[in-house]
């Protein structure tokens, strides 16, 4: 080992400069290795090469980069909690983080308030929805996008609609499909909330199921016999909306289920129409695939009979069908 003299000199001969910032070019100057770590793309950190004429260098193990692994981890845990927690809801009411009772901190509060808080607080013993609520700001609809289906019963149980709408004639169950709330989207589907009601542009909950990519939603929908040929003000179906997002999958379910190909929108588009406007490439060869094949109705009996007992004069059409299933 080294003695302490020796270290001190060590020092004086060779002192260690502080690295300069990493600089990157200017098309990816919005980069940098900590975001790429926060996206989960450590590989591609592994992968930096750096040339022999770098003035730094890049540890693996540095304590930087601990940290920011130990954040990913704790958001990453943080995230599945709140998820579990969502999907586990029960009707029960939650549990507060301590043990004090609502008339000790009622009583606290009111130390707290001043006089005209204290009369708000008196005469508003249930939720007062007129002074809580704006055109534009729906405490219902909030309350689905947060995920507090607590407190969402609540105001159904003080008498609030479940088919309440905003300033865009969008419910509760329009908006929490939206935010892809698949917790909140079941729970007011079993309160009753209308599957197919249609916001101001005519959209209906299944328009926007399809348009974000929410399958499970899709097939919740379905469930709850949604019509899968609902048209908006412009024509456009469902199957529109899911060909317009190339979506092959969604466009699949709804097509076995009865969804009308076609159909035209005000344009004279089918959906076929669109995806062949999207060019010539994979997707929109498989995709019009999918559109000449399924379900022509002497194909349902096919699914009915568990892909097998139909009698088909065609057996490479057949084929091409199980293909596509």
């Amino acid at each position: 080992m080294m003695s302490k003299v020796a270290i001190e000199k060590f020092h004086i001969s060779y002192p260690f400069k502080p690295l300069p910032p990493l600089s990157l070019s200017p098309r990816c100057s919005f980069l940098s290795l900590s975001s790429i770590q926060l996206a989960g793309h450590s590989h591609f950190v592994e992968n930096v090469i750096l040339s022999s004429d770098s003035q730094f260098a890049l540890s693996g193990d540095s304590e930087y980069d601990d940290d920011n692994e130990g954040n990913n981890l704790d958001f990453e845990e943080e995230e599945e909690s709140v998820s579990s927690a969502t999907a586990s809801y029960s009707a029960d009411k939650p549990s507060t983080t301590t043990d004090i009772s609502a008339e000790d901190l009622l009583k606290e509060v009111e130390q707290l308030l001043g006089l005209e808080e204290r009369d708000i607080l008196q005469q508003n013993a249930t939720p007062n929805l007129g002074k809580i609520s704006t055109a534009k700001w729906n405490p219902f609809h909030s309350l689905g996008l947060a995920g507090q289906i607590h407190y969402m019963d609540m105001l159904l149980g003080n008498g609030l609609h479940i088919d309440l709408a905003d300033k865009d004639g969008m419910t509760a169950l329009h908006t929490a499909i939206i935010g892809k709330k698949e917790a909140v989207v079941s729970h007011l589907l079993r309160k009753g909330a209308n599957p197919n009601i249609r916001d101001r542009d005519g959209a209906s909950p299944l328009h926007y199921a399809v348009q974000v990519g929410a399958m499970q939603t899709v097939k919740i929908l379905i469930k709850y016999n949604v019509d899968v040929n609902a048209s908006d003000n412009e024509g456009w179906t469902p199957l529109h909306i899911a060909i317009q997002t190339r979506n092959r999958d969604i466009a699949k379910v709804i097509l076995v289920n009865g969804a009308d190909k076609t159909r035209r929108n005000k344009d004279g588009k089918t959906p076929l129409d669109l995806a062949l406007c999207y060019g010539k490439d994979f997707k929109s060869y498989d995709l019009a695939k999918l559109l000449k094949l399924v379900p022509a109705n002497r194909y349902l009996r096919l699914l009915e009979d568990e892909l097998g007992n139909g009698d088909f004069d065609d057996a490479d059409i057949r084929a091409d069908f199980i293909e596509i299933l």
